[in-house]
């Protein structure tokens, strides 16, 4: 479904003025946001390729488990009771709760649970944070079909990583501002409008709204310790790209133009310094970009993967007890040694975000989910004893395959007090696309993710049903297992 250039709305109506108009402006600055806004507006679930399918469905499944794991955490129990008094019998349903809430809130505290552990996609960011909740937030509200909801899924992502390289910035500028989160509000934009259907103007004023209901593009740790719990502020994108759709389809007029105006738009304000409007056209309906999504084998920064699965091979293959470790030393890029070294973390946020204390769980071989961070395995002196061993240092190639491409490669070395060596170094991590996971390994982590929750007894059903979900007429069996009210 390749999209080529259409007339503008100008160049059909032959309307001239001194003002550009908002939804259709005529500078050719524009005309590669406009074929992106004909792609979502025509998409259909019969144009996409069944392993793409696949994926949004494996997105959606991986998605769930994690809002419901996060349910039962510290901070999803105070998100939950600050928001559970708008309870509503209609609403839209919070995943592994009774709470039923306006699409918009339940967009936000579902984008909000699901990135509670870190544990979400790490795909150029955490897209399925705001993709699948304003998704299924407004699908409920319309009672529309689950093809209708997976092409939505894919329209989140091949618009949402396509604004991600139109608005890059350079590593000076990337090192200042948080430049690569904000375009997850526009995603969840382009998911919620697929959703709903509608004209092209609709949706123009569609990524119009949601381009500026963005919010500003904050950092995790960078503020001060401990860190605090809006981490990428994913609920607020989530909840700003539901409301741009709602608004669009009753016609209430968005800013389009601001999605590729160069000097006062969308990549100027958060930031970008190397704003690039081809990209949001590069190969749509050729270059399926949901194929690149890459989902979390550990729940911490999706930085540490690489010297997490450096660590926790050695560990296997030479069957290193960890009191026999007398020195780990990590080679990687200098983000993690600026930013995400922290060898006493005060919080268990800041324990996600702690290379040290994540690499004391792979090398206590403690079971991976969000038992790294009990209250118990926080205290543990082990723990303690096995960060203070840890050294970080910066490898120039890890630096330079991050800076070029993105790669957060890692090489790792554990010392033993017998004089053993043993070192390893891990490319890519598991769950990357370049390293798939298998449908069996996202189910498996699903499962553990509902362990110990209220829709445990469930967890073999909603796999089926998630997996299943275009043989279904309705979401209403998916949502019913969701929730802890059958209906």
């Amino acid at each position: 479904m390749p999209i080529e250039r259409t007339d503008t709305f100008v160049e059909k109506t032959g309307a001239l003025s001194s003002f550009e108009h908002i939804l259709f402006p005529r500078s050719s600055l524009h005309e590669d946001a406009g074929c992106l806004a004909r792609f979502l507006t025509n998409l259909r679930y019969e144009d996409i390729p069944s392993d793409v399918l696949q994926t949004a469905k494996l997105i959606t499944l991986d998605t769930l488990g994690c809002i419901i794991s996060g349910t039962i955490t510290p901070l999803g129990e105070k998100i939950l009771t600050a928001y559970g008094t708008g309870n509503q019998p209609n609403g839209c349903c919070v995943p592994g709760t009774s709470l039923r809430l306006s699409p918009s809130l339940a967009a936000k505290l579902n984008a909000w649970l699901s990135d509670v552990l870190d544990y979400e996609d790490a795909t150029f960011g955490h897209p399925s944070a705001t993709i699948i909740p304003a998704a299924l937030a407004m699908a409920e509200h319309l009672n529309t079909t689950p093809q209708q909801f997976l092409a939505a899924v894919v329209a989140g992502y091949e618009a949402g990583v396509r604004v991600h390289d139109a608005t890059r910035a350079s590593p000076e500028t990337y090192r200042k501002l948080a430049v690569y989160h904000a375009w997850h509000g526009l995603a969840a934009g382009a998911a919620a409008m697929v959703v709903s259907g509608g004209s092209e103007e609709q949706f123009r004023s569609a990524l119009g709204h949601a381009a500026a209901n963005t919010s500003l593009p904050v950092w995790y740790v960078q503020y001060g310790r401990p860190a605090h719990a809006l981490k990428a502020n994913y609920g607020q994108m989530a909840l700003g790209g539901l409301d741009a759709a709602i608004c669009a389809r009753q016609d209430i007029v968005g800013p389009f133009s601001m999605l590729s105006d160069a000097e006062r738009g969308f990549a100027k304000i958060i930031g970008s310094d190397q704003f690039d409007p081809t990209h949001l056209s590069a190969g749509l309906g050729k270059v399926w970009r949901t194929r690149e999504t890459s989902l979390k084998a550990f729940p911490c920064c999706g930085f540490f993967h690489t010297t997490i699965d450096a660590i926790s091979r050695l560990v296997d293959v030479y069957h290193i007890d960890h009191k026999k470790v007398d020195q780990l030393r990590i080679r990687c890029f200098s983000r993690i040694a600026e930013w995400f070294s922290d060898s006493a973390p005060s919080s268990w946020i800041d324990a996600q975000f702690s290379v040290q204390y994540v690499s004391a769980m792979a090398l206590l071989s403690i079971e991976v989910g969000r038992e790294w961070y009990s209250p118990a395995i926080m205290a543990s002196d082990s723990v303690s004893a096995l960060m203070r061993k840890i050294q970080i240092e910066v490898d120039p190639t890890a630096e330079a395959a991050f800076w070029s491409h993105g790669q957060c490669m890692s090489s790792v070395m554990i010392s033993l007090k017998d004089g053993q060596h043993f070192s390893s170094t891990v490319a890519w991590p598991p769950g990357h696309w370049r390293r798939p996971f298998s449908a069996s390994d996202v189910e498996k982590k699903f499962l553990h993710n509902v362990r110990g929750t209220r829709v445990e007894m469930h967890g073999e059903q909603i796999v089926e049903t998630a997996m299943n979900i275009d043989r279904f007429s309705s979401l209403s069996e998916l949502r019913g297992l969701l929730s802890t009210t059958r209906t």
